[in-house]
């Protein structure tokens, strides 16, 4: 078995069964039908985070709701975020806000993510969410050019790849960082050979990892905020991955 091919095998035993997506979806429906009913048919719910781009591994996933306001929306950002919140809330839900989302705990260490924000324009394709944290602000972004970055660039197996590999050694980086780190080691690379493709990510993180400018793909001035401490235990991981003797070691 080739290390493409052993990876390969790796992915097949984290697709998603249908009983996962079953209670995903009905998750999806509820939360839907319980804002839709609180909040008006105005706002537009979206499948963001994992889901949306089809990067989900069973072995660890949540969800992630974006729940979009018209830009005709006469509401502050910061009032959007409350009534969501008091939505949810209203329904019983457990709320933990977080910085830009309103977190929803379940069972297992499972969550729902609800991001609120407002449409730039009547296309949605471009929106601003508020920041729930000190200072207040907001930040543009774009859902779909996520979503696009990662589903229309050959990345989808890599991301699921890079995924398991965090969860295997404790590397702490959020997923859309992992995201980010793919797209710029391998721009201009091939990536149907998934070892190759692996290779190059843990060389840029290993070389480039302790002072790498991350750029949100949306919008270049929102860059990710990653501690010196992640970034180096993210360098050094990938130090290690790149000296394993098998890739039984690396991800499995």
């Amino acid at each position: 078995m080739t290390p493409h091919e052993y990876l390969c095998h790796v992915l097949t035993t984290q697709e998603m069964r249908g009983e996962d997506l079953k209670v995903i979806r009905t998750l999806r429906e509820e939360l839907s039908g319980h804002l839709g009913r609180q909040l008006g048919s105005g706002p537009r719910i979206y499948y963001g985070g994992s889901y949306g781009k089809d990067t989900m591994i069973r072995e660890s996933f949540d969800l992630d709701l974006v729940i979009y306001y018209p830009h005709t929306e006469p509401g502050s950002l910061a009032n959007i975020f409350g009534a969501v919140h008091q939505a949810l809330v209203a329904g019983k839900y457990k709320v933990h806000p977080q910085t830009v989302a309103l977190r929803l705990p379940y069972e297992a260490g499972f969550h729902v993510d609800v991001v609120p924000g407002k449409a730039r324009d009547a296309s949605f394709h471009y929106a601003t969410l508020y920041k729930n944290a000190q200072p207040h602000s907001t930040l543009q972004t774009s859902l779909k050019v996520h979503i696009d970055a990662v589903r229309k660039t050959e990345l989808r197996q890599i991301v699921r790849l890079l995924k398991l590999w965090r969860l295997r050694h404790s590397v702490p980086l959020k997923t859309f960082a992992l995201e980010i780190l793919a797209a710029r080691a391998l721009k201009g690379q091939r990536k149907d050979n998934y070892a190759d493709a692996l290779l190059k990510i843990f060389q840029f993180i290993a070389k480039e990892m302790t002072a790498v400018r991350l750029e949100d793909p949306a919008n270049s001035n929102n860059v990710l905020d990653i501690s010196p401490q992640d970034r180096n235990s993210a360098a050094q991981a990938a130090s290690q991955s790149l000296g394993a003797p098998s890739w039984a070691k690396v991800v499995w």
